[in-house]
């Protein structure tokens, strides 16, 4: 190996384009926004009857990048919403005592959404995914907050 101390290796042969430096992240999705979290969870079950849930089509796929929350639900899949992440109002996060003894907790998010205003994400390791979602969230307040500008006063 040389001794070349750049982030970025040499085109491989025939190519001309460089490999990716080092640390980039490697969960990065088309649009450019890395994956927060993505999972199954299943929606309206409690405790002992969750092992049905599958059977009942309640369960939901969620995608959450740092740019939007996808969702997708319902029998076989049917139903899927999208909601940006700058259109949510608020972030909760929640255990009980048992919760807590498991690893486990419930994230609720606030949005402006029509048909799913508050969402609830029950799983394993959500403190985490707690504070990965929050630091997204006010990456996108920041941005927005930022991009907004009056152009008619220009």
């Amino acid at each position: 190996m040389s001794g070349s101390s750049g982030n970025t290796q040499e085109p491989l042969l025939g190519s001309d384009t460089k490999e990716p430096a080092v640390g980039v992240p490697v969960n990065q999705q088309e649009d450019g926004s890395d994956t927060v979290w993505s999972g199954t969870t299943w929606q309206g079950f409690p405790g002992c009857m969750m092992c049905l849930s599958p059977l009942c089509c309640s369960n939901w796929q969620w995608d959450i990048t740092h740019r939007r929350i996808d969702l997708t639900h319902g029998c076989c899949g049917g139903s899927m919403e999208t909601i940006d992440l700058r259109r949510v109002t608020e972030i909760h996060f929640h255990r009980s005592m048992l919760q807590l003894c498991v690893n486990r907790g419930t994230i609720t998010i606030c949005s402006d959404h029509a048909e799913f205003p508050d969402l609830k994400l029950t799983t394993f390791g959500t403190k985490p995914i707690f504070e990965k979602l929050r630091s997204a969230w006010s990456q996108a307040r920041i941005a927005t907050a930022v991009g907004d500008h009056d152009v008619h006063h220009v």
